[in-house]
């Protein structure tokens, strides 16, 4: 999917609005809010209100609610609900671009560093806070930490080195298929269910799949980590909105015998030998 600001033509001048990148990290998910960067907001904060909007390539557009604390400026009441209708989720990557009057252009990149697919499907309702009227105060507070006031009092959380455990895990080179996952809580709490980037659907056998009652596709595979297998099930779900896939019935066992957290990054080779392998690279999560 082509940017929707790329320039307009190769001739003109490169775009100088200014932007912004966010690695979503367990706390924003957790927290439902998501703070801007210290360094735009000193930069940018005065031409901030109360209330921002969000706009993705297919054209929607997602009012949110701008809050000071903790030393920072955050998207949150509105931020949980623009989130999880797009699948935002541990690991992956938003780009912000500022237009001015607290107006945001954002792309969202999952975990696999590959756009998403922004859903035109008109059952998917866009849900936006209810207008307001202005609330000053947040206004002012903005403006007070476009000043400079109140960065002394600012004490991120540490984010467990998720940002840098995704680098490493990214650096992950192979000849085969590989998939990246990030370790969600719900993948970790004994649902023995874990959801699997969609691409994979792409590299997988489909005369190999079974059906049940649930209208799912079903492939056993095992999962693997030096010498000792998983058996686990893959399940294909199709939908108007795409298909998905998640591996479940024994990841729970697998999830307990390697210790995964919250955090950990599992890089998933797929091998085809007698048939499907998912070998198995664990790349964990330091504090």
């Amino acid at each position: 999917m082509a940017s929707q600001w790329r320039r307009d033509n190769d001739d003109g001048p490169a775009d100088r609005s200014p932007h912004f990148f966010k690695i979503i990290l367990p706390n924003a998910v957790q927290e439902g809010k998501l703070r801007i960067p210290d360094k735009f907001v000193q930069k940018f904060g005065v031409d901030l209100s109360d209330m921002a909007f969000l706009t993705i390539p297919n054209g929607r557009k997602w009012k949110v609610k701008l809050t000071q604390h903790a030393g920072g400026v955050w998207f949150q009441n509105g931020w949980s609900e623009f989130a999880s209708s797009h699948g935002v989720a541990v690991g992956h990557l938003l780009v912000f671009k500022y237009e001015g009057n607290s107006q945001f252009h954002v792309l969202i990149f999952d975990a696999t560093a590959t756009e998403v697919d922004y859903t035109l499907d008109d059952e998917v309702q866009v849900h936006r806070i209810e207008d307001d009227e202005s609330d000053d105060s947040s206004v002012e507070i903005i403006k007070h930490f476009y000043r400079g006031e109140g960065l002394g009092s600012a004490h991120p959380k540490k984010d467990g080195g998720v940002a840098k455990n995704l680098v490493i895990a990214n650096a992950f080179k192979s000849e085969n298929p590989i998939f990246t996952v990030i370790m969600r809580p719900s993948y970790l709490n004994g649902k023995d269910r874990a959801s699997l980037p969609q691409d994979i659907i792409n590299y997988l056998p489909r005369d190999r799949f079974t059906k049940d009652y649930t209208k799912a596709s079903i492939l056993p595979v095992k999962l693997q980590i030096v010498d000792r297998l998983w058996p686990v099930k893959l399940y294909i779900y199709e939908r108007r909105g795409g298909s998905s896939c998640v591996v479940s019935a024994g990841w729970s066992a697998f999830v307990r015998e390697n210790s995964l957290q919250v955090g950990d990054v599992c890089v998933f080779e797929l091998i085809m030998r007698d048939g499907v392998l998912l070998n198995v690279h664990i790349f964990k999560c330091q504090d």
